[in-house]
């Protein structure tokens, strides 16, 4: 017997099928043969030697008719066969689009990820940079401050130098004349002022620092 019932690989499902086929194919010796021996070929291989057979006037139409059936066998039994393959690259291709889809979910995550953290240095630099600029702003407020009060006291000691070298010149006031004195009240006058702007610049300074308290 030719085709077995318990072969899945043959294509029939139903056993009545493959003794009616057997009993085709046993009909002449040429029939069981040509199904065992073309057993493993595709199905154009097949149909050129059924070709070849049906083709050769040696041949006696019961051993034709046998290698039908056996064609006829080797058909299903090949489509079988293609229908798994076709079965396991659907499988094959499925489980790539799968293993895809979870290589762009993970790289979708990792750029979520990365994209976070830039985000969160951005913002880090961002923020030490206005602390850099704040403090370089103080600094430059205090060597401001520093800036006057170094003037003032430059002026304050042209001042107190000016009273010492003026106690006894009240002679050379009167010997110089009234230029002398006029020129000498104008310089005084001028450090006065100088004195008072440096005074209110300071205040001015101090009122900015309580307001931006």
């Amino acid at each position: 017997m030719a085709l077995r019932p318990e072969d899945p690989s043959g294509g029939f499902q139903h056993g009545n099928v493959v003794a009616f086929i057997n009993e085709k194919m046993a009909r002449h010796i040429k029939g069981p043969e040509f199904y065992l021996e073309n057993i493993t070929l595709s199905w154009a291989e097949v149909e050129d030697k059924l070709r070849a057979i049906l083709e050769n006037s040696a041949l006696t139409s019961e051993a034709k008719e046998a290698c039908a059936w056996g064609s006829l066998a080797l058909g299903l039994r090949y489509a079988r066969r293609q229908g798994q393959l076709h079965t396991c690259r659907v499988q094959w291709l499925q489980d790539f689009t799968n293993l895809h889809k979870s290589a762009l979910q993970t790289l979708a995550s990792n750029m979520n990820e990365l994209t976070a953290k830039h985000e969160m240095e951005r913002r880090e630099a961002a923020y030490q940079l206005q602390l850099t600029l704040a403090k370089l702003a103080e600094v430059q407020q205090e060597k401001e401050l520093l800036r006057w009060k170094l003037l003032q006291a430059e002026m304050a000691s042209s001042w107190q130098r000016q009273q010492v070298s003026q106690e006894p010149g009240l002679a050379t006031t009167s010997v110089f004349g009234a230029n002398g004195a006029g020129e000498e009240k104008t310089r005084r006058r001028l450090l006065l002022l100088l004195l008072l702007l440096t005074a209110a610049v300071e205040e001015g300074g101090k009122q900015k620092d309580a307001e931006g308290v």
